[in-house]
């Protein structure tokens, strides 16, 4: 397993490696991380596409990822990263939805109250489904805000929507998350060439962010943005395409 022939047919997502495979990847020094979504270590590559599905995914749904402590998978500290919702991120999930400010250029409408169950059950859905991939933005291990893409009918168009808590705004972690989760897309689903955004009108940052990573105005129409949530059709509608 310490080869290089060796390595490129056992990814990270392949499963985690076994006790005589640590033992012989520690003695060769191969670069390796504990992963948390498969409860074990396994080879670690910079350039591995951190959206891929997780191998427990492919064994049936989890309600919740568990954190476990020990070494990252993704170890430089202050590099923004992305990776699914768990467990430990329970409390900061609730923090920062909790927070009105998220909530005024937001499409959905603020929930009356977010318990403790009903965060569990929203970071649950956000793992789950076919219908969209969710990813958190992650700084130094801690959430600073989310990505998500929505599947259409059309296999190569999606909607992109997003956020970044308050505390963390003004720092360029939107800007990289958008980046690095179009990045990450291109390789996992080249399929998809076309990907449109809706904006607040008032949401100037927003606008700004996704010019910045190549969206450009477009009419909504030509985008088969129909109203939605607190978007009535007056939202400004934007189109990446490649």
């Amino acid at each position: 397993m310490t080869d290089q022939n060796a390595r490129t047919t056992r990814d990270r997502f392949d499963g985690v490696l076994d006790a005589e495979e640590l033992a012989s990847a520690r003695a060769s020094g191969a670069r390796l991380a504990y992963c948390p979504l498969q409860q074990g270590w396994v080879h670690h590559a910079e350039d591995e596409d951190d959206t891929a599905p997780p191998l427990s995914w492919q064994m049936g749904v989890l309600r919740l990822h568990k954190q476990v402590t020990g070494t990252p998978v993704y170890a430089r500290p202050q590099a923004l990263t992305l990776r699914v919702w768990v467990e430990d991120d329970l409390a900061t999930y609730r923090a920062l939805m909790s927070d009105p400010s998220l909530w005024t250029f937001m499409l959905e409408e603020r929930p009356g109250s977010l318990d403790e169950d009903t965060a569990r059950a929203l970071i649950a859905l956000s793992t789950e489904g076919t219908h969209h991939k969710v990813r958190v933005a992650s700084v130094g291990g801690q959430p600073v805000g989310q990505v998500r893409l929505e599947y259409g009918a059309n296999s190569a168009a999606a909607e992109l929507s997003y956020w970044i808590g308050a505390a963390h705004r003004g720092k360029g972690y939107g800007r990289q998350m958008v980046q690095r989760f179009l990045d990450r897309l291109a390789v996992r689903k080249p399929h998809i060439t076309r990907i449109a955004a809706r904006v607040h009108p008032q949401n100037l940052a927003s606008q700004r962010l996704l010019l910045a990573c190549g969206f450009q105005p477009c009419d909504r129409a030509s985008l088969g943005l129909a109203p939605r949530g607190k978007d009535k059709g007056d939202w400004d509608g934007f189109v990446f395409t490649r």
